[in-house]
């Protein structure tokens, strides 16, 4: 029976990456065609790309934690270390929340710097 849970919450991981596709998806033709991507502690942008890099960009990060994750759990459980690949199991799952929400942030800026006009002096 824990095998099958595990496994499930293992394939459970995955909705991230079609979420953040659909957020995406969803904001598509309101997004800037310059977005910003990186930000300083200040939280002032400091690196641009155009939606088709921050989609690749974002996208393609999650999707390679995804396969790390995926495999790392996978063979963690297989040694039949349950605690260890519990735990393990956590931290990816910590790790994509924080990737998942870090997508959302830079939609989000993005949308709302796209919505304030910017003076030309």
């Amino acid at each position: 029976m824990d095998r099958d849970w595990f496994k499930s919450l293992v394939c459970l991981m995955w909705i991230g990456l079609p979420l953040s596709a659909l957020e995406y998806w969803s904001a598509w033709d309101r997004l800037p065609l310059r977005m910003a991507v990186h930000f300083d502690i200040n939280w002032q942008p400091n690196g641009y790309t155009s939606r088709e890099g921050a989609l690749m960009l974002g996208l393609g990060i999650m999707g390679f934690l995804l396969i790390v994750g995926t495999f790392g759990a996978l063979v963690a459980h297989a040694l039949k270390t349950s605690a260890a690949a519990w735990a393990l199991l956590v931290v990816f799952y910590v790790t994509l929340g924080v990737c998942w929400y870090g997508n959302h942030s830079i939609i989000r800026f993005n949308l709302s710097a796209a919505q304030v006009p910017h003076v030309v002096r």
